[in-house]
């Protein structure tokens, strides 16, 4: 099969931290990223169906990867690999960076992450609902499953939980740069995100004012009963 070589720049610390843990696997680092990308391309799709990133917001969000300092690196991937993720990024202006470290950052993600996340952290009977695939006993059966599709019970359980995609997940506002979809409301100094921004203090003045009326109210008046 047809192989190529892409470049791509990812957080270094997340880069050596994901090439020590690959390795120590026994991992071959592009071929097992070749296989995971071939799985998730049609999931990026799915979460950024409808949707295309702003000029302003892809430069934000590789601003933030840049300032971030991302290291650069070649992978070598099947061209029908490369081929169909230039596909999505084309199609909806996504920075693909973004998209490699946030992927990398899924694959060797923890405990304590997904529960930040709100997804779980263990796989069990009362996380998911019924029908969801099962994990085979049989050691090297089971390797392959997770290999094949490792985000597999992360997806399965943001869709349960979060109601969304991986791909759509809010992170920590320190991995703006690995985001692969953002509102023109949150990127800033767009018009869209001044207008949001006035509007948000709008509605929090007039929450206050309703509340200090309400707090200043005579008893007798606040619960409707006469002197």
């Amino acid at each position: 099969m047809s192989q190529t070589k892409i470049t791509v720049k990812i957080f270094e610390p997340l880069l050596k931290d994901f090439e020590r843990q690959v390795e120590a696997l026994f991992i071959k680092r592009d071929a097992f990223l070749n296989s995971v990308i071939q799985e998730e391309i049609k999931h990026l799709a799915r979460d950024m169906q409808g949707k295309k990133l702003s000029s302003k917001a892809n430069r934000y969000i590789s601003g933030e990867l840049k300032r971030l300092g991302a290291k650069q690196v070649n992978i070598v991937v099947d061209q029908s690999t490369a081929d169909a993720l230039n596909v999505v990024v084309k199609e909806t202006n996504i920075v693909r960076d973004a998209f490699f470290n946030r992927l990398i950052l899924l694959l060797r993600s923890d405990a304590d992450f997904v529960k930040h996340l709100d997804l779980p952290a263990f796989i069990n009977g009362s996380e998911f609902e019924s029908g969801i695939e099962q994990m085979p006993t049989c050691p090297l059966v089971a390797m392959a499953a997770v290999q094949n599709d490792p985000l597999y019970y992360l997806r399965e359980g943001a869709e349960d939980r979060l109601k969304t995609g991986l791909y759509l997940i809010d992170l920590p506002p320190k991995y703006v740069g690995f985001t692969c979809y953002l509102d023109d409301t949150q990127v800033p100094g767009t018009e869209a995100c001044t207008q949001w921004q006035t509007e948000s203090q709008k509605q929090l003045d007039e929450f206050l004012m309703s509340f200090k009326a309400d707090a200043f109210q005579k008893p007798e008046t606040a619960v409707g009963m006469k002197s």
